[in-house]
Order: C-alpha cells, then structure tokens, then sequence
C-alpha cells in the first residue's frame, strides 16, 4: 500500500563535514542527577506507554512530536518517512507552540544523510556563519544554531527520522538529549511500523479473509527462541487454533545473564489481537531494559491496557525472570494458568499474584518471592488451550492430567517434555483439533 502523504524538501547538496559532538561529553540518558534522571525515564516510560496503547498513527505522532520538542526545547520538529535521504515524506511539522508548519519546508539533509547512514542519534552546534555553511546550506539560510536528528528503526528496518532544530543563539543540545531523542525515536518507530502492517492488512482485507491477513501479520511478528542461553535448555510450542491467535509469548535474554519469558492471552482474534500482542511484546522489551521490577512492569502495563482496550477485553500474563546463576526465579502472575515446576520431588503449581491485565486501572501487582531451583528442574508455562483441550466425549485435559505427564519427564530435554505434553494432548483429542489456541514454554535448569 503507498501512503500518499504531502511532503517538500529543499534541493540536495553534497555531504559536509558536520562537527561532532564533544568527546568529553557522555551521551546516555542518566546523568547522575536524580531529579533530571527521573524526569527522563519517566519521559521515556511514558513514551513506550504511548505506543503500547494506540495503533492509530496520527495520534501517536503528534504525542511523540510533542514529547520530543518538550524533551529537547527546540524550536521545531519534523517527522520524515522513509530510508532514504534523498526522499523522505515529510508526516509531521510543527513548532514548539504547537502550530503545524507547511510550505517549502527545510532542514539540514548532510546531517539527515549521517544519521541514516550511521543508524545512530547525531547532533551539530553551530557557533559561527561559516560553521553553518560547513552543515548545508539550509542551516545557514534558516539561521540555525542547534540541529539534532535520530533515525527510527523497527526490526532491523529504518522507516524514518526525527529531526529537531533551533535558532536560539544559547541553545546546545547535551549528550543527555542526544540519548534521550534517540531512545523515543526508537519507540516511535514502532508505531510506524504497527500503523504500516495495520494499513497493509487494511488494503489486503479487501481481497483476502481478515484471518488471514491476521496470520500473516502475527507469524512476521512471532519472536525467536534464543539459543546457547548458558545454564538454561529453552523450548517453545505455539499452535493457532484458526489462522489469527489470542495467545502471546516472549523470550528475552538479559544483559546480566538472567532470562525473561512471558507467555500470555489476549481477548478475541484477529488483526486487533495481533497487533496488541506486538505492542505489549515491544513495551515487554523496552520496560525490561529499563526497570528492574516484574511488579512495576505488570502494574504500568495493565495501567496502559486498561486505558486502551475496549470494556469487556482484557490480557492474562505469565512474567517470570529466571537466574541459572543463582539458580533463583521470580514471577508475576496475572490471572494466567499457573507456572508449573517440575522437581525431583514431584510437580508444583505455583500460585497466581494478582488478576487479569486491562480491567482495573489502578492495580497494583506483586511479585513472588525467590524460589530456589536446582539442576534438572523444569518450568513449564502455557495458555489455557492446554488445559481446556476437549476430547471427542468432551471431556477436558485439565491441570491434574498435565501434572501426571509432567511428572515423568524430568529427565528430558526442555523439548523433550514438551514433546511428551504433545502426545498426550494428541491422544486426548483423539484426531480432533485443540478448539482454543496452544503455547507451551519449557526451561530447563542445566
């Protein structure tokens, strides 16, 4: 599909030599104070929330546009669509007083071009008349003094740029900023990329069933399974039930070594379930790497799914971070099927912490304690379409015939038992076909 938006650029010149940022100036989000650094990450986290909790585009990109002249105080934002340099859509331009800005719009192309060629965050201070000629000549038409631009990319695909100028002779964009406006450009690009493969299935929807479209768009989106986690054997099950699933899952390795896994399920199917499993996939991510908090992350995310899906809609979830080190888990439960641990003494269902996600504002989760684990444990997590799988007699597989399964299996590969759970489940439905959606999770202890 073309998305025919207007757009004007000034006419290209060859590439200059921009002045870099200094050396002696740190480029990350945290400063070292902590009221500016709060003030920054909630910035960042409300931005993510942003995302989450919209896949209408315009409305997420005049929030962001917002967000970035308040974080920056530049005079002006443009939001430039595409990969290109030399052709980018001008989506979005608009000044610091909120006026939306048309005509022969332009701005500095040779520091566009290194941003997108670099694929980082990139900044110029422009200190005299012939600096500004050396940064392109729109710099030194326009009279700017402080550029800064970010590139937006979403799985490994730049769809844009975020670019902001002033013309203030005492405005310096910090290393604080740079990082900053780098780290919301990033979020933002997911929800351009959400809006693309929301406008794709549109079109699509024309010619083809919505399931199907829906399939497609959720098997592209299907995060993979991390191999060589040390300490840990990873498996992963995941069947849909009809071509669009509810169910939702996630595997994240942490920088310290620890793993995240999350395995829930959203209300309904199709191309709104789809797209709201990647957005709380993408804000899973962000948060992880950011907070370390699984109680804090499940509160501000049901904050966020409770504001934006429909009443009567809601998302269990099963968040737990797993410690091969110190041998050592932690979760959250919310209103999910419980996480089963497998010991050497028997098979444990470990309790739910709270409820179901996107229901009351205001909850506030908790999260388990520290359970100790030892090697050869298994957890086992899955959706309800494993305990509900209905034989031809109607007769449910339910929680105690997983138990029985699960408890011989201890010995097996992390694949291994989930494959001692499929057969079971295939001899139960006798032919049939699970009515509901399956995920199955196994993490085995090394």
């Amino acid at each position: 599909m073309t998305w025919n938006w207007p757009w004007r650029r000034e006419q290209p010149k060859p590439a200059p030599v921009t002045r870099p940022a200094r050396m002696d100036e740190p480029s990350t989000i945290l400063t070292g104070d902590a009221t500016e650094d709060s003030h920054s990450l909630q910035i960042l986290l409300d931005t993510i929330a942003a995302v989450t909790a919209n896949i209408d585009l315009d409305t997420v990109l005049r929030d962001i546009v917002d967000r970035s002249l308040q974080v920056t105080r530049a005079e002006r934002t443009l939001l430039l669509l595409g990969d290109d340099p030399e052709a980018l859509e001008v989506r979005v331009a608009q000044d610091r007083d909120g006026n939306a800005l048309g005509g022969d719009l332009q701005w500095s192309h040779s520091l566009v071009r290194r941003c997108l060629e670099e694929g980082a965050a990139v900044k110029s201070v422009v200190q005299s008349d012939q600096e500004a000629l050396e940064v392109g000549q729109s710099v030194y038409d326009l009279k700017l003094r402080a550029v800064m631009c970010a590139p937006m990319r979403a799985r490994n695909r730049t769809v844009g740029v975020v670019y902001v100028d002033s013309r203030a002779v005492r405005r310096e964009f910090s290393g604080r900023d740079l990082a900053l406006f780098g780290a919301i450009s990033a979020q933002l690009a997911i929800s351009v990329e959400n809006a693309r493969l929301h406008a794709d299935s549109l079109a699509k929807a024309k010619l083809e069933k919505d399931v199907e479209i829906a399939r497609r768009i959720q098997q592209h989106l299907l995060p993979p399974v991390p191999k060589d986690v040390s300490g840990l054997q990873v498996a992963l099950r995941y069947v849909a039930a009809e071509q669009a699933s509810g169910d939702s899952y996630d595997i994240v390795p942490l920088s310290d070594g620890r793993l995240a896994v999350m395995v829930g399920d959203v209300t309904g199917h199709g191309v709104g379930a789809a797209l709201l499993n990647h957005a709380v996939q993408a804000a899973l991510r962000s948060y992880l790497e950011l907070v370390d908090d699984l109680a804090a992350i499940v509160t501000r995310m049901n904050e966020r799914l409770s504001q934006s899906v429909e009443t009567g809609n809601f998302m269990s979830m099963l968040l737990l971070i797993v410690d091969p080190a110190k041998r050592t888990l932690q979760y959250v439960n919310a209103g999910h099927p419980g996480l089963v641990l497998v010991r050497a003494g028997g098979v444990e269902v470990l309790e739910k912490t709270g409820m179901v996600l996107g229901v009351i504002g205001e909850q506030v989760y908790h999260a388990s304690g520290p359970v100790a684990l030892q090697a050869g444990d298994v957890l086992f997590l899955h959706t309800d379409g494993v305990d509900e799988a209905q034989s031809p007699a109607r007769e449910v597989f339910g929680g105690e015939r997983l138990a029985a399964v699960l408890g011989k299996t201890r010995d097996r590969s992390a694949d291994g038992v989930l494959r001692e759970v499929e057969r079971a489940l295939a001899a139960h439905l006798d032919g049939g076909h699970a009515a509901d959606d399956v995920t199955m999770i196994a993490v085995k202890l090394a």
